[in-house]
């Protein structure tokens, strides 16, 4: 059975929230409905994916452009990087936007940054896990619309977190738990695991 980081994640969510039924998470982790503000993030992925670095005003992918403020845009020689894992019955795969040495890069847009959101989840520590690195960092840029499909991006916001003892063992356990209710709850994921 073959799961992304982001649906354990959203797994890992829908376990702390009291006010999402089974109903919302199987909803999330089985429809392709994004809202505008993910398709504005998405193409700011795929423009930096893109850009070669120096200073530059705006970007633009996917329809969308994005005006930048001053300065010279950094980023690692490896970009988007996909990594696979096997936590007991489940295997594992995300993307990273960076990976520079040992440390990984990824880029968030928002309308309000939450760094508690980011600093508690588990993407970071799969994503640390699966490619023995030792830092994340991630640039959260929070973004706001000027006009349809233009956005006015501002300084990223950088938070960090670190590899700890006992991080592996807490990716297998939520892994594990999402392998269970998977089983029970998502029929895709019972086919991909009879398939495999």
């Amino acid at each position: 059975m073959l799961a992304r980081v982001s649906n354990i994640e959203a797994f890992r969510q829908w376990k702390a929230s009291e006010d999402q039924s089974v109903e919302d998470l199987i909803y999330w982790l089985t429809t392709d409905n994004p809202s505008e503000l993910m398709l504005a993030g998405t193409a700011f992925h795929k423009a930096l994916e893109l850009v070669e670095p120096g200073e530059h005003e705006t970007l633009s992918a996917l329809g969308f452009t994005f005006l930048l403020p001053e300065g010279e845009i950094a980023l690692p020689s490896i970009r988007e990087l996909r990594a696979y894992g096997q936590y007991g019955a489940l295997e594992v795969t995300g993307c990273v936007d960076g990976l520079r040495g040992r440390r990984v890069n990824d880029h968030k847009t928002t309308g309000r940054c939450d760094p508690e959101r980011y600093l508690s989840g588990y993407n970071w520590r799969f994503y640390l896990d699966l490619l023995d690195a030792d830092e994340f960092v991630w640039d959260i840029y929070e973004i706001d619309e000027i006009k349809p499909r233009v956005y006015r991006v501002s300084d990223p916001q950088t938070l960090r977190q670190y590899r700890y003892p006992g991080m592996h063992e807490d990716c297998e356990r939520l892994a594990a738990e999402f392998y269970d209710f998977a089983r029970v709850h998502l029929p895709d994921f019972n086919a991909m695991a009879k398939a495999a």
